[in-house]
């Protein structure tokens, strides 16, 4: 059953065939707004209390409490001709990954499309709509409860909005992008964002970010690649935040100690009695693990940090990204984030490869910064 707010047009859509109708009615769209509200306090995996969806007139709400088939849903995500428009989706991503199994394609970002419209980083959702409809948002509901039944009028209010609006802004900031000839600028960045993600979401690719790993001896390197992937599983396993099993420090600590026996772990950082007691078994058992291979098994030594020699090459550079991003209109981090920067700082300090697998480095980033960064700083 569905129920109308007139003023909003808001539709409350609960059962399997309204759901199915409409998304029969988005796939005929060029463009839809989507955003979703979840909890996710005590749990791995998000908990997805609600999932918006509007054209710019109708705000569907649907309620993910009572809808059990979700291959609508799921088509329309995957459906190309339909383009689905989030603001600020990392989060958004991990929500439709868990619930469908699928990240929406293809989608795109007005909190990355607005880096490049109006040189404004990380814009939040309420100084975007007052940027281009000049009208107040509330955000009064951000941290409610959006698993419980039913919802408050101010709820469904705040979450029919957020799309809503978003509808009306995304042709707007598109006109603004092709003025600047920079929409696919912003289409390439919501691609790398979908590849940022995954690789986030993947500890075999990951475990290396772990604080000061660098620091760890190969061995020690090979234990917390081990214990990192493990943490992962049972954080899964468990649905509880990964910090709940153990913290990255924890594992870096064990990955350091390299412990043989229980007193050896009651060292290691911030590990509680209670982890000690449900994880000291398999920590002991990752750490023989590791004593059956051989030296050339063990993972290779990460680089260490740039010396303070590259101080001022670093300084250098970035002053031509911000100068180049200034020019351009542009947000300097945008342009290139720090994580890109540092790879190509290293590069021209000691002739480190660059890893050109990475899509935030190629595409217009390598035309318009990278090479230019190269060629300028190369011959000086």
């Amino acid at each position: 059953m569905n129920d109308h707010d007139e003023a909003l047009n808001i539709v409350w859509v609960a059962d399997n065939a309204s759901l199915a109708s409409w998304c029969d009615y988005w796939a005929e769209l060029p463009v839809i707004a989507v955003d979703t509200e979840f909890i996710r306090r005590t749990t791995y995996f998000p908990i997805t209390g609600l999932i918006q969806i509007s054209e710019g007139e109708k705000a569907v709400l649907i309620d993910p409490l009572s809808i059990d088939d979700w291959s609508p849903l799921k088509a329309l995500m995957v459906n190309s001709a339909v383009m689905k428009v989030f603001h600020a989706c990392s989060e958004d991503l991990d929500v439709f990954d868990r619930l469908l199994g699928v990240l929406p394609t293809p989608f795109y970002d007005t909190q990355i499309g607005e880096a490049y419209a109006s040189a404004q980083w990380s814009l939040s959702y309420v100084k975007l709509i007052h940027e281009y409809l000049r009208i107040e948002v509330a955000k009064d509901e951000t941290r409610s409860d959006w698993t419980q039944r039913p919802l408050t009028d101010a709820q469904k209010r705040y979450a029919a909005l957020d799309v809503v609006y978003l509808a009306k802004v995304y042709p707007m900031q598109v006109a603004r992008l092709k003025d600047k000839k920079m929409l696919e600028w912003a289409l390439e960045d919501c691609e790398t964002l979908k590849w940022q993600y995954q690789m986030n979401s993947d500890p075999e690719q990951n475990w290396a970010g772990v604080k000061t790993a660098w620091r760890l001896s190969p061995e020690g390197l090979t234990l917390l690649r081990l214990l990192f992937i493990w943490r992962d599983e049972q954080a899964r396993k468990e649905d509880v935040p990964k910090g709940q099993v153990l913290k990255d420090r924890t594992l870096w600590s064990i990955a350091k100690i390299l412990p043989t026996h229980h007193k050896a772990i009651s060292t290691a950082e911030e590990i509680t009695g209670r982890q000690q007691r449900l994880y000291g078994e398999t920590i002991l058992e990752k750490v023989a693990m590791l004593k059956e291979l051989s030296a050339d098994e063990y993972q290779m030594p990460l680089e260490t940090p740039l010396p303070s020699q590259a101080g001022e090459l670093t300084k250098a550079v970035k002053a031509f990204v911000r100068g180049r991003a200034e020019t351009m209109g542009v947000a300097p981090e945008a342009m290139m984030k720090r994580k890109l920067l540092e790879p190509v700082v290293r590069h021209l300090f000691d002739g480190s490869a660059i890893d050109w697998q990475n899509p935030a480095m190629t595409g217009w980033r390598q035309d318009v910064i990278v090479n230019p960064i190269l060629d300028k700083f190369k011959s000086s």
